[in-house]
């Protein structure tokens, strides 16, 4: 059988194979566009709230007032009582209810620091943590003003009690999240995974499909060679076109990251074959990384610090490629730390690649 022969027979056989074609081409597209969905408005804003204002007075209600104003909050409810400010949170009419006690304007006259109190589900931590930023800033700002018209009333110049109250000015430059939002921070590191996850069950469809006469060193190396051509392209796919529409940062050169790719995608590649050499089904094989997919999320080190994951995890990581991956995508790509700073992940990802092909031909070699 010619070279040309080699390569069409089986690139039918990939491109035919509608699981393959679904898993590798079809979830890439289909996540490419519905996994970032829930991070394009890049943070919580305008959580609505509703207030219980027991204090009643012109303090308090400046304080919902700014609360309103803040890019945070969005105050739809005041309610009358505890208890229907609670059922209208159980009733989903808002996402919290924050409460102003009677001596609130007493407490801030005397120069006490009054107490209010917010309730809401904190399970949802981004919308939780949105609504208490906007009330800290509210009442930081309310407290500012009060402290610093006290000052000027006791004869204190403005400027000196601006600068008492607040002796330093932040400015804040963000270098690589240019918009501090979450699209630049979790969509590129979990797109490398998508990647990951989809070839590995491309490639373990592929190698169980295929029959004894198809697993010889010239199939397997067209076999390979397809694969790592066709997901150079969706990557490159990902890395252009997908980042440019939602303006993710890019700070490396197309050749840097084809350098970064072709270990990644090879050994993706490897360890699909050898997961279906070890796997006794293919249904198998899509449930091992199905459910593999959200583990390797949090142990990666970018939504959870590296340095609080147990080191055992972290070690057991750099077995998958993604271990490798995803800190040189990132420190390449998103930080435009350069080559040589990724050279660890580079040689990490070739010698998966030997690791892979070595355990695969002495598996093949066993059962043969």
């Amino acid at each position: 059988m010619s070279f040309l022969t080699l390569v069409k027979n089986e690139a039918k056989a990939i491109f035919s194979n509608s699981t393959i074609v679904l898993a590798m081409i079809g979830g890439v597209l289909f996540y490419a566009f519905l996994y970032p969905l829930p991070y394009l408005n890049q943070s919580p804003e305008e959580q609505k709230i509703t207030v219980v204002d027991m204090d009643k007075s012109d303090l308090s209600r400046k304080f919902i007032r700014m609360a309103n104003e803040s890019q945070q909050l969005n105050v739809v409810e005041q309610a009358e009582s505890i208890n229907q400010a609670k059922q209208q949170f159980l009733d989903n009419t808002v996402s919290g209810f924050l409460v102003i006690p009677y001596d609130f304007s007493a407490n801030l006259q005397l120069g006490q620091a009054p107490t209010v109190a917010y309730a809401g589900d904190a399970s949802y931590f981004l919308i939780y943590g949105t609504i208490i930023e906007g009330l800290m800033k509210a009442g930081g700002t309310l407290a500012a003003e009060y402290r610093v018209a006290h000052m000027t009333i006791d004869g204190t110049p403005i400027n000196t009690a601006i600068d008492t109250f607040q002796p330093f000015k932040s400015n804040y430059v963000p270098v690589f999240n240019h918009n501090m939002g979450y699209v630049q921070y979790v969509v590129p590191a979990v797109f490398v995974l998508i990647l990951q996850q989809t070839l590995l069950m491309a490639v373990g469809v592929r190698q169980k499909a295929s029959k004894v006469s198809e697993n010889t060193m010239s199939h397997l190396a067209v076999r390979f060679g397809i694969f790592l051509f066709s997901e150079l392209i969706l990557a490159c796919f990902y890395f252009g076109a997908v980042f440019n529409h939602y303006d993710i940062s890019r700070f490396a050169t197309a050749l840097e990251l084809i350098i970064l790719l072709v270990p990644f995608i090879s050994a993706v590649i490897l360890l699909g074959m050898l997961l279906a050499r070890w796997l006794p089904t293919p249904e198998s094989l899509l449930l091992l990384v199905l459910f593999s997919s959200m583990p390797i999320v949090f142990s990666a080190g970018f939504i959870w610090p590296t340095e609080l994951i147990p080191s055992l995890i972290t070690d057991l990581m750099h077995l998958l490629p993604s271990g490798f991956a995803i800190n040189g995508f990132l420190k390449l790509n998103q930080q435009s730390a350069g080559l040589p700073s990724v050279l660890f992940n580079i040689s990490g990802l070739y010698g998966l690649c030997l690791l892979y092909a070595v355990l695969f031909f002495i598996s093949k070699r066993n059962k043969s």
